[in-house]
């Protein structure tokens, strides 16, 4: 009895000793597994965060490749629109230069044959008139440009200032009297020797006609109303 209760403790012993080394395998077995699951867990994150990464980099190349394929095309579209607006500009211009130099033509044109028919008119007045009257003509249209006070010279110098030319003979003259001051004045003062003179001549023929005698202050008077 004793050694058949001993064998059957013994087997139970062995078997229990079985399922303990089972059970220890199987925690083994799941320790290892957990690891390897964590394992590949992180590997997996690992894994995701690359592919992430990559594809963040890719898709910034690609946004950066489209945002620079679009200035591209924004620039070409800037540059066509300029060359579009630079030949409109110049097509606009040479229509209006043309248009311009046509009206400036037009209006050449138009002055020349008015010109013209000025001439042809101012021939026909004057063929008609005798040279002495035209010539009296032009010294009292220039005497009407020239001053009171520089009148008296232009009659005396009148014939050297021929008209033509774009100055008119007043203006020839002006020019001259300009130039010529010293000569002005010689002028000048002869005329107004000549006017004394002439209020001396008629005051004396008034004092031997009457017999009366002007006090020296009306004399200085009528000298003072001499207009020089």
């Amino acid at each position: 009895m004793k050694r058949a209760a001993w064998r059957e403790k013994a087997a139970r012993d062995a078997i229990r000793a079985r399922e303990r080394a089972e059970l220890t395998r199987l925690r083994l077995a799941l320790t290892h597994a957990k690891a390897h699951r964590s394992h590949l867990i992180r590997e997996a994150r690992a894994t995701c965060k690359r592919a992430r990464l990559v594809l963040r980099e890719r898709l910034k190349e690609r946004r950066a490749a489209e945002r620079l394929r679009l200035r591209r095309e924004e620039l070409a579209a800037r540059e066509a629109e300029r060359r579009v607006s630079r030949a409109r500009r110049l097509m606009a211009k040479r229509q209006g230069t043309r248009e311009v130099e046509q009206a400036k033509a037009e209006l050449n044109a138009a002055r020349l044959a008015q010109q013209a028919a000025h001439r042809a008119a101012a021939r026909r007045q004057v063929e008609g008139v005798p040279r002495a009257a035209r010539i009296h003509e032009s010294d009292d249209a220039a005497r009407r440009d020239i001053p009171v006070e520089l009148q008296a010279v232009w009659d005396k110098h009148r014939n050297r200032f021929k008209s033509g030319g774009r100055r008119s003979r007043a203006e020839a003259f002006l020019e001259w009297a300009e130039e010529n001051p010293g000569e002005v004045v010689a002028i000048q003062s002869a005329d107004a020797d000549r006017e004394v003179a002439r209020l001396v001549r008629e005051h004396e023929a008034a004092h031997k006609r009457t017999k009366m005698r002007k006090t020296k202050a009306e004399l200085a008077r009528e000298l003072a109303a001499v207009p020089f």
